[in-house]
């Protein structure tokens, strides 16, 4: 485990872009560091030092005064393997409540996550990271094909690969990855599908519009999840549905992988509606 843990713009900027760093202003790296409340950040960090994992997600949740209710969850057999997917709301702070919430119910987990994540010293037992803007390195990839090939190691990805966007009047994922489905039935994990019930502010979502508007291939929204986690999330109380596992089995060849990718993120919308007519049964 580190000795430090601590968010730093100014190092992380140093480690990803080496040739550019020395032409970026220092007042740009300060409002940054602003922006994403890095100091509130470290605070946090800080309080939690010498917890990692699990326990850091629960502390993390605990010091964002962070509540929620899990509907599903205990009709599921964890002697079992599955790949849990859901919808991405909140870009960050909703892996970190999947990490408590599945981590408290089994003993192994691994949530595939973007390498930025990294950064987040605590959380990197639990993290596989995967470079969703450059190239991928060989040896996460093979981390990330040897975790899916465990015998005792439950999985946990956000198919969308990005956090959700304001789409036709509603706040909602892109498409999602056909990835999902090959290596689920590759690895013959059954699919068990989540849905979170949360959203960032209306500020997020505005700028991310205006970014596609104008044009913007830099994915500010990214720069902004800290923030959201840091003031949008706290004090806010989450629901989370959790499906009935499919079997991999079921994704055969009547339908594409990436047809079977869309009807498996309809299925994660579909959940709430289906819990609430259960509930009135």
């Amino acid at each position: 485990m580190e000795n430090q843990q601590k968010i730093d713009v100014d190092e992380l900027l140093r480690t990803k872009v080496p040739d550019h760093y020395n032409k970026i202003p220092r007042w740009l790296i300060r409002f940054v560091e602003w922006l994403i409340c890095q100091k509130d950040m470290n605070t946090i960090l800080t309080a939690l030092h010498g917890r990692e994992g699990v326990d850091f997600a629960k502390g993390m949740t605990e010091q964002l005064q962070v509540s929620f209710d899990v509907k599903g969850l205990d009709d599921i057999d964890f002697s079992k393997r599955y790949l849990f997917v859901s919808n991405h709301p909140l870009g960050a702070f909703d892996g970190i409540c999947y990490i408590r919430v599945l981590g408290e119910k089994c003993r192994k987990l691994k949530v595939i996550v973007n390498d930025m994540l990294m950064h987040i010293r605590p959380l990197r037992p639990v993290f596989l990271p995967v470079n969703t803007v450059g190239r991928q390195k060989r040896e996460d990839m093979a981390a990330v094909q040897d975790a899916y090939l465990s015998s005792d190691t439950q999985l946990m990805t956000f198919p969308a690969g990005l956090c959700s966007r304001y789409i036709d009047g509603r706040v909602q994922d892109v498409e999602w990855h056909k990835s999902v489905i090959t290596q689920a039935v590759a690895s013959k994990r059954d699919i068990v599908p989540m849905y979170f019930d949360g959203r960032n502010s209306v500020f997020f979502y505005a700028l991310e519009r205006v970014r596609r508007f104008i044009g913007i291939k830099f994915n500010i929204g990214l720069v902004l999840l800290p923030r959201q986690m840091m003031r949008t999330s706290r004090g806010k109380h989450y629901h989370i549905i959790v499906g009935r596992p499919i079997p991999y089995s079921d994704f055969d060849n009547s339908r594409s992988p990436k047809e079977w990718a869309a009807w498996l993120r309809e299925r994660c919308y579909a959940l709430p509606k289906e819990r609430e007519s259960a509930g009135r049964q």
